[in-house]
């Protein structure tokens, strides 16, 4: 099998395609803003630092074409604008990510290096500056920095310690043309203490861990009623009947509490309590498909809402990948989850994804995906009860939103030897609601919008 090349880039689908794992959206209730994702390709052959840990760095720099930078709907006349969009990263470990969780092994062989601890540290930084004479458009330019640290202390024995750690400061313009003060900038962290426990070396094992996550606005508009923290609680019980194959049951309890307005009518958001109970199976079927497949019940309780509802509904997904050769994959996913909202108490995502990539001999890669998700928005503020920055909705009965999320891209990359990398991107980010919303100054906010990326990026690595 040849060496995949160039992993990803320029992830404009990161909250559409996968809204499940996003802790925020835009407080506009949009899907997500591709501006504030940063250039990255997959590491090169790297710098070996002692016995095991390797050091990876790169830089890109991408050309490109935004149809719609402030993502508004087709009455109004969009911005669209080209763009350059320079990167750098580094990283270093010991071990792998995949899928963002460390390749630490259940139980080490009995041969094996007994190390006291895996871990993997990156750092990704980008700026999209705009190359356009309107100056709410090059205002627009932006900064973003993220860091993510993986560590598991005593991996593969008996009792385990894992830390994680991911921090971002992500800058978004809003939803409709304005100037450089009004924009979605904020600082997103997600962090993690957990606990393993292996009382039959590594076939069954016992997890629990603390969470803790800080959602903070630089902009004080969005400061004032959007600022929160969220404490929980999270556990895992596994059991492998195979080395690659278990049976799980998860829960998790989390608590988010906003820091401001608690006084009924000033646009606050509600302080809620969630559980969500998930069953399922992870692991190979044969040699070429893997199935997760989970299922259960997500609760939301929002106790100072006397008019919103809670959530009380089944929540699950169902991914299979297929890897027919070592140079093809497919994945297919199907999902419904909940998370706390920024507009209104809470959102169901449901829906599914399609998504495939191919490397040739020649080492280019050709990757594609489709995502579609009905997005269902419950709990609204009541114009003039619950706030009174708002006159009224369009399309929003029992103050309820929906929206229709559909995203695709397709990627080329081609391997110029070890270090460089070149290619393009075509990419589509597309809200399909109905829904508007009128504020008390008398502006309209349709939700509806599409937006089209096109790019070509270049980046060489180490």
């Amino acid at each position: 099998m040849s060496k995949p090349i160039a992993l990803l880039l320029f992830s404009i689908l990161a909250l559409a395609l996968c809204p499940g794992r996003a802790r925020a959206e835009s407080p506009s209730g949009s899907p997500g803003n591709p501006a504030t994702q940063v250039p990255y390709v997959a590491p090169g052959p790297g710098k070996r630092f002692g016995k095991n840990s390797v050091f990876h760095g790169g830089a890109a720099l991408a050309i490109g074409f935004d149809s719609n930078v402030f993502s508004e709907p087709k009455d109004r006349p969009p911005r669209r604008a080209a763009y350059a969009l320079p990167s750098a990263w580094i990283s270093i470990g010991n071990r792998a990510l995949r899928g963002g969780v460390l390749d630490s092994p259940p139980k080490l062989p009995p041969d094996a290096d007994r190390r006291k601890v895996d871990y993997n540290l990156q750092v990704l930084a980008g700026w999209r500056a705009y190359m356009s004479g309107q100056p709410t458009v090059w205002q627009a330019s932006k900064f973003n920095v993220g860091a993510n640290l993986r560590t598991m202390f005593a991996p593969g024995r008996r009792f385990s310690v894992a830390f994680e750690e991911d921090f971002y400061r992500l800058a978004e313009p809003t939803n409709f043309e304005a100037g450089r003060s009004y924009n979605f900038n904020r600082i997103d962290h997600s962090g993690a203490l957990r606990f393993i426990l292996r009382p039959s070396g590594g076939r069954f094992s016992l997890e629990a861990g603390y969470r803790n996550e800080i959602l903070a606005f630089q902009n004080a508009d969005y400061a004032r009623t959007s600022n929160r923290m969220v404490n929980g609680l999270e556990t895992e019980t596994k059991y492998r009947f195979r080395d690659r194959t278990a049976l799980v049951v998860r829960y998790q309890f989390h608590h988010t509490y906003y820091f401001c307005c608690t006084e009924v009518g000033t646009g606050r958001n509600e302080d809620s309590q969630a559980h969500r109970l998930l069953g399922g199976f992870v692991g190979q079927l044969g040699q070429k498909v893997v199935l997760d497949a989970f299922a259960g019940w997500g609760w939301g309780l929002y106790k100072q809402d006397s008019n919103g509802p809670n959530h009380e509904k089944f929540i699950g997904h169902v991914g299979v990948g297929w890897f027919p050769s070592p140079r093809t994959q497919l994945s297919v996913r199907l999902s419904r989850t909940f998370h706390d909202s920024l507009w209104g108490n809470y959102f169901n995502d449901t829906g599914g994804s399609i998504a495939a990539f191919h490397v040739f001999n020649w080492n280019m890669r050709i990757e594609g995906g489709l995502g579609v998700y009905a997005r269902r928005y419950a709990g609204l503020p009541i114009p003039g009860q619950d706030t009174q920055d708002i006159l009224g909705y369009e399309n929003a009965p029992g103050f309820i939103r929906k929206d229709t999320l559909v995203s695709f891209k397709l990627q080329i990359e081609q391997a110029l030897g070890k270090y460089f990398v070149v290619g393009a991107r075509y990419a589509v980010a597309a809200d399909l609601t109905d829904f508007s919303v009128t504020y008390s100054n008398g502006f309209s906010q349709p939700g509806q919008f599409s937006r089209h990326l096109l790019m070509a990026f270049g980046a060489v690595r180490y």
